[in-house]
């Protein structure tokens, strides 16, 4: 029987060696544990570990005591100065419903840029039309009582312009509004002469306004369809603009008593 205990007793030596190792290994780990929790935790300045520093976004180089009052929010930027007021009066924004335009295919395809940029606008616009039917169009208007006090013409495109046209225009227009003539861009024969002809109107009379169509499409004819006369949309709103901006600079122009910024809707019908 003696035999038989010895490597029993060795065996349950081993065993409870074992279990010893075991326990040893679990309070190692569990001291490695509290000391990172501990090491996680801000200590008496409030500083944290700089691993959760970089999980914040915040650089390394930052990583010495923190405070543990949540950060103050960057400082707002400085707001500019207020500026006082200009020395020079702004250009009054004319309102569309004191406008009438009267065109041809261009102003036809550039209507809906012309709608937008002066809401209210009245566009009498045909394919085709000539200046000598523009006027016949402008005449009517008048009799009846609906030419506003800015008159835009924009014809030219399908055919001459003579100097009794001119005289004639003026004639219908009167003394007391704003002219802005707008001249053409096509390759035929009459350009050239037409453009002459309304940069001299536009010189020697008063309150008139050129919009130079010519000048503004001339190196953006990519603007234009294969046929190089009419806008695309993109260049229906570079007309409009043009436009605008002319119809700003007629109104703007030295006129008659009460009619210098032409505000308000009480001079939409004027009479010559």
């Amino acid at each position: 029987m003696a035999r038989h205990r010895r490597p029993r007793r060795g065996r349950e030596r081993r065993a409870w060696l074992g279990v010893v190792a075991a326990g040893v290994a679990v309070c190692c780990a569990a001291a490695g544990a509290t000391i990172a929790w501990a090491m996680s935790r801000p200590g008496p300045g409030g500083s944290a570990a700089p691993a959760q520093r970089v999980a914040r976004g915040l650089p390394d180089k930052a990583a010495g005591p923190a405070s543990s009052r949540p950060a103050s929010p960057a400082p707002a930027a400085p707001r500019p100065a207020r500026r006082g007021p200009a020395h020079a009066a702004p250009t009054p924004a004319v309102p569309g419903r004191q406008v009438t335009a009267i065109g041809d295919s261009v102003m036809v395809a550039s209507t809906p840029a012309l709608d937008q940029a002066m809401p209210g606008i009245f566009i009498d616009a045909v394919v085709g039309r000539q200046f000598s039917t523009g006027l016949q169009v402008l005449a009517g208007l008048k009799a009846q009582g609906l030419m506003r006090p800015i008159v835009v013409f924009a014809l030219g495109t399908n055919g001459t312009v003579t100097a009794a046209e001119i005289r004639q225009l003026y004639a219908i227009v009167g003394p007391r509004r704003r002219v802005v003539l707008v001249n053409t861009f096509e390759a035929r024969p009459w350009e050239r002469e037409v453009n002459a002809i309304l940069a001299w109107a536009a010189a020697h009379h008063p309150g008139t306004v050129l919009a130079n169509w010519f000048a503004t499409i001339e190196h953006r004819t990519y603007l234009l369809w294969p046929d190089g006369i009419h806008p695309q949309p993109a260049g229906g709103i570079v007309y409009a603009r043009m436009l605008k901006e002319a119809v700003e600079r007629a109104a703007a122009l030295p006129g008659p008593p009460g009619l210098q910024a032409l505000p308000g809707a009480a001079r939409l019908r004027l009479r010559a």
